[in-house]
């Protein structure tokens, strides 16, 4: 277990100046964007704000007779005031529940919920990469004058009512996260702030076939526990490159992708643990015991490497759903193997084994949407090697299926020196497959009891890790509403700065709350997963976009 950590964490660090080469060459990421691409997410991220807080008084035209959805967290609404929503927390998801947004005055948060509404018009914004020019943003100023000076930060205490002027939560050990949020009256006021400055952004303005299928917050709930560790503008432009920066498209994809993740309860995959798993979906364990599809290494560009041997896969063994949760499962995982500023990971296929009887098409099919449309720009790499010669008629019918951009990142190997060219030999398994360096064979690690009692029961320091990281998301948002609402003033540039580093350190606060709210994987029992963020990241000021 310890040299597996070891010799993953030497690997990460060799490569780790090549990843950091990967991806600041081309425009389109965080820190390096054109001014066409910064104004697209800009957009996206006022559709969103619209959508998440905008207070429509009429029952919606595309879906008269839509009720409200109850979240596929356990998440209740609860009452709030006009003005100043009180933030609860679901201590069981992490998550806040409908009731952030306040409710109208004399009515209760639950109808004015059901007031709620999404007007469908057409409208095509059309892409914003019109131009080939690559230059960049220049940065703000290097010490701008910053909004929690001007403001007083009432903190949010466990039980989630807003702190009195001056008190707030004490420092973590590091010294970090203390007065990050630049917002009066605590996250309750950024939500109710929101809520009246919505109607002023820019509305997302989808075909009327376009239906929604949950609430507003739902799709806010969504968006956050995808984003997970990363940057939220991260999140974002990997909807906006899969779309070539067409801001409706990107937009429309993104709510799809929400509406996947809540119809396949993604969040509960992560939550609920391998051996609950089990008892829902018979044969989910055995699939992670066999070893048909493991994270081993990283690839030659600093990317985690995601091994799959489809010779071990009986499509009867198991039930459909049990391999769909099971994909679900290694996917999220390995986002939580990403490092900044690796964005994708590499998926290396054994294929000396493989026959038709493994041959597995609503997997197949289910793994190609997943990629596509769920988690776009996740992949780096796909690398299909000594794949027999009954392959090539498949390939013939899964190739089609593909979008041309996912098409060209499947390469095709058939001996140890041509895998080389992507994964190096120490990184490689020493199997007969690979015939790598890597002696070390893989075990699956059982669980251990009660591992995941900090995610199962309410604790102090559950809640007040909760809540930090949702009063970090409420200053994200606030601040770009900010944004948007004052892109021509001067004083724009302090808020980019500060928005910049407030989307920075949400990694910190998210492996904060990571182990109360995410069940243990094996990964985490071997070492593979655990808190990177022992200091805060380094702040560079070029990263920051001015629009």
């Amino acid at each position: 277990m310890r040299s597996e950590q070891s010799r993953a964490t030497a690997a990460h660090e060799r490569t780790l100046l090549t990843a950091m080469k990967h991806h600041p060459d081309s425009t389109g990421h965080v820190g390096n964007l054109t001014p066409e691409q910064w104004d697209a997410l800009g957009e996206i991220w006022s559709f969103l704000l619209h959508l998440w807080y905008s207070d429509p008084s009429t029952p919606p035209k595309n879906n008269p007779g839509h009720p409200r959805r109850t979240s596929s967290h356990g998440i209740s609404s609860s009452s709030a005031t006009a003005t100043e929503p009180t933030l609860h927390i679901d201590s069981s998801t992490g998550h806040s529940p409908p009731s952030m947004q306040p409710a109208s005055p004399g009515g209760s948060a639950s109808q004015h919920q059901q007031q709620q509404s999404h007007h469908s018009h057409h409208r095509h914004y059309g892409s914003s990469s019109s131009t080939n020019e690559k230059r960049a943003i220049s940065p703000p100023p290097a010490s701008p004058t910053r909004l929690d000076q001007s403001f007083h930060q009432p903190s949010i205490t466990a039980s989630g009512t807003a702190a009195s002027p001056g008190h707030s939560h004490s420092s973590s050990s590091n010294g970090t996260m203390n007065g990050f949020s630049s917002l009066p009256g605590g996250a309750a006021a950024a939500a109710a702030a929101l809520k009246r400055s919505a109607a002023k952004l820019k509305p997302w303005l989808p075909a009327k076939k376009f239906t929604f299928k949950y609430a507003p917050t739902e799709y806010q709930t969504a968006f956050w526990a995808f984003v997970q560790s990363e940057h939220p503008d991260t999140t974002v432009l990997r909807f906006l490159r899969a779309r070539k920066w067409n801001v409706e498209k990107a937009m429309e994809m993104l709510i799809l992708a929400l509406e996947w993740r809540i119809t396949m309860g993604v969040d509960e995959v992560v939550r609920e643990g391998e051996e609950a798993l089990e008892v829902k979906y018979p044969g989910f364990l055995e699939q992670l015991k066999n070893g048909k599809v493991i994270f081993r290494g990283h690839d030659r560009h600093g990317r985690p490497l995601c091994l799959l041997d489809p010779g071990l896969h009986n499509p009867s063994a198991q039930s459909h759903q049990a391999v769909q949760k099971l994909s679900i499962y290694v996917i999220e995982t390995a986002r939580v193997m990403l490092k900044p500023p690796v964005e994708t990971i590499s998926v290396l296929f054994d294929m000396t084994s493989f026959s038709m009887s493994n041959m597995d098409w609503p997997t197949v099919k289910f793994f190609i949407h997943a990629a596509e449309a769920c988690y776009p720009e996740l992949l780096g790499v796909c690398v299909v090697h000594k794949a027999p010669w009954i392959f090539g008629a498949i390939w013939k019918m899964i190739s089609p299926m593909l979008d041309p951009v996912i098409r060209a990142k499947i390469q095709f190997t058939n001996n140890r020196k041509d895998l080389e060219e992507f994964v190096a030999p120490d990184q490689l398994m020493a199997n007969k497959a690979y015939e790598g360096e890597d002696t070390v064979p893989y075990q699956y690690v059982a669980s251990k009891p009660d591992e995941n009692k900090l995610v199962h029961e309410d604790s102090e320091a559950k809640q007040r890790a909760i809540v930090r990281r949702k009063e970090m998301e409420l200053t994200f948002e606030r601040l770009t509403e900010i944004w948007q609402g004052q892109k021509q003033l001067s004083s724009s540039a302090a808020v980019i700065q500060e928005r910049h580093e407030v989307g920075s350190r949400m990694a910190e606060v998210w492996w904060a709350a990571e182990p109360y709210t995410r069940a243990r994987t094996v990964y985490h029992r071997i070492g593979a997963i655990s808190n990177p963020t022992t200091a805060p990241p380094a702040l560079a000021p070029a990263s920051a976009q001015t629009g």
